[in-house]
């Protein structure tokens, strides 16, 4: 977790700074830095690398661009770029491994080792498998034809029914009514089958840590996403850059991006200047 706030810190976006000043002398690109305040060497142009080539460079591989515009800054989006992927998969792997083994657990504990072969829910399943103690019988009376809903409350299907029997049942109605069919049919679409039953009855201990697992691993692959986003954007950001470098380098402005402290703390800054 340290190297990724690192790197949502370091993707922070400072304000912008235009100054017009009357004697700047030498035109020169000013480039912050954590190590040093000392202005950077102006760029240098490669002849015949265009606009386009080196923002293309830049989209595809962060950093690239600014390299061939022989810029040191190259460093911080390639940096970016290698740590945002370490973590981004790293988390990815302990998300779904954390996924693995709370579905094992659930098989052993509250699915007490299942009819085979083993059939896995989906997300949701999993969510309510740890927030209900049990399902509860999808067929409460195999003997009769046709299906008979479970009744007690308690249990996920039997809170299905209940709301079926709400929604749809008017008063009075029985089991050849219509009404009848539409919250069987309801139930039977909702309501969780003999192969995904499960009962946490007497497990306390396990369904505790259940659902840590859960949440640690909805964490982990939450954090995958968001420092996949990071990554997106340190591309879209050194695209940009370099865009704009490579016309600044032939024109009378100087610009420049790094690390810079403010008040609120570290931040990438634009330090952009103008001679007449």
């Amino acid at each position: 977790m340290t190297a990724l706030a690192f790197l949502l810190l370091a993707l922070t976006v400072g304000p912008v700074d235009l100054a017009a000043q009357a004697s700047l002398g030498p035109r020169r690109d000013i480039v912050w830095s954590a190590a040093s305040s000392a202005p950077a060497p102006a760029p240098i142009d490669f002849p015949g690398v265009s606009t386009g080539i080196v923002t293309a460079a830049s989209l595809a591989l962060p950093g690239t661009g600014q390299l061939l515009l022989r810029q040191k800054r190259f460093a911080v989006y390639a940096g970016f770029e290698f740590a945002g992927w370490l973590v981004h998969l790293d988390q990815r792997r302990y998300g779904h491994q954390l996924r693995n083994q709370y579905f094992d657990l659930a098989w052993m504990v509250a699915r007490s080792g299942g009819p085979q072969p083993r059939r896995e829910g989906d997300w949701e399943y999993y969510e309510r498998l740890g927030s209900w103690e049990r399902s509860g019988r999808f067929d409460a009376d195999p003997a009769r034809s046709g299906v008979q809903p479970e009744q007690d409350v308690e249990s996920f299907n039997g809170a299905t029914w209940a709301l079926a029997r709400d929604i749809f049942l008017t008063e009075g109605a029985g089991a050849g009514d219509p009404s009848y069919a539409k919250a069987i049919a309801y139930y039977e679409s909702r309501a969780y089958p003999t192969e995904l039953a499960w009962d946490w009855a007497n497990q306390e201990t396990s369904l505790l840590h259940y659902r840590s697992l859960i949440t640690e691993s909805d964490e982990a692959l939450r954090t995958a996403t968001v420092v996949l986003g990071a990554v997106v954007a340190n591309h879209l950001f050194s695209a940009v850059d370099a865009f704009v470098s490579s016309h600044v380098t032939s024109s009378p402005v100087s610009a420049g991006v790094g690390l810079r402290a403010f008040p609120t703390g570290l931040a990438l800054a634009w330090t952009v200047g103008i001679r007449p």
